[in-house]
């Protein structure tokens, strides 16, 4: 009877072992590095596939990582598809990088567009005017240089800009368009100073030739593009985006 009550102490005592190494953290298998955890290319997922390698992150890195996230859900970058599979190293790596270029503006937030009252007091902080042009009378097709003056009178410097102008003039029955490539000023313009717009147009209207050799009644107005400031803040112009 004693050696049946061993035998059956000896097999309780090592079932109880065995089921203990199978529950033991870190006894099956090695703990993943976080760094090395992938971030889901769908943002809805963060959370529920991040959240607990998050905590094992310093504090430091968790407030880099948090920062890197929101960028890249304010560029839409991972709705559109456009992010490769990232590990949480990489975008620390890329993220510490990004904020040394624009320690301003460490998640890329942009300025939303301006339209109605915002928009006419946007266009009286950053006016444009059309500087004299020198055009031949002869020519019915005019190849014509022509410069814009960009002033601010913001508080922060305008780095470049990218859009459309829109030249008005009593005399004209509608608006003329000039497209603008994007135009990189350097130096940048300072508050209170002005920057050159210049560009190639190629003017058949004789309206429009006569508007621009008589600036008088001329205004010049930003129809859609965008003003980006030494900041890396972005002003959104859009006529046309309005709905």
């Amino acid at each position: 009877m004693m050696g049946l009550q061993q035998h059956f102490y000896k097999t309780l005592c090592l079932t109880m072992a065995v089921a203990m190494l199978a529950i033991a953290p870190g006894c099956s298998s090695p703990q993943t590095d976080p760094d090395q955890k992938t971030i889901p290319t769908d943002s809805d997922q963060w959370q529920k596939k991040l959240g607990q390698t998050f905590e094992q992150l310093p504090a430091d890195d968790q407030q880099l990582l948090s920062r890197y996230m929101l960028r890249m859900k304010l560029s839409d970058a991972y709705e559109s598809g456009a992010m490769p599979r990232t590990t949480i190293k990489q975008a620390l790596i890329q993220q510490r990088e990004y904020e040394r270029l624009h320690p301003n503006n460490p998640t890329g937030k942009k300025s939303p567009i301006v339209t109605g009252q915002a928009a006419n007091a946007t266009a009286q902080t950053y006016p444009v005017a059309l500087l004299p042009i020198k055009t031949s009378d002869s020519d019915s097709l005019n190849q014509v240089k022509m410069q814009f003056m960009l002033s601010n009178h913001g508080d922060v410097a305008i780095q470049s800009f990218q859009g459309t102008l829109t030249m008005k003039d009593a005399n004209l029955k509608q608006g003329k368009d000039f497209n603008i490539p994007l135009i990189q000023f350097d130096p940048a313009i300072e508050p209170e100073q002005s920057g050159k717009i210049i560009i190639e147009s190629s003017i058949e209207d004789i309206n429009v030739m006569r508007a621009i050799k008589n600036t008088k009644d001329m205004t010049i107005e930003i129809k859609e593009g965008t003003l980006v400031l030494a900041d890396d803040q972005s002003i959104e112009f859009g006529n046309s985006l309005a709905k």
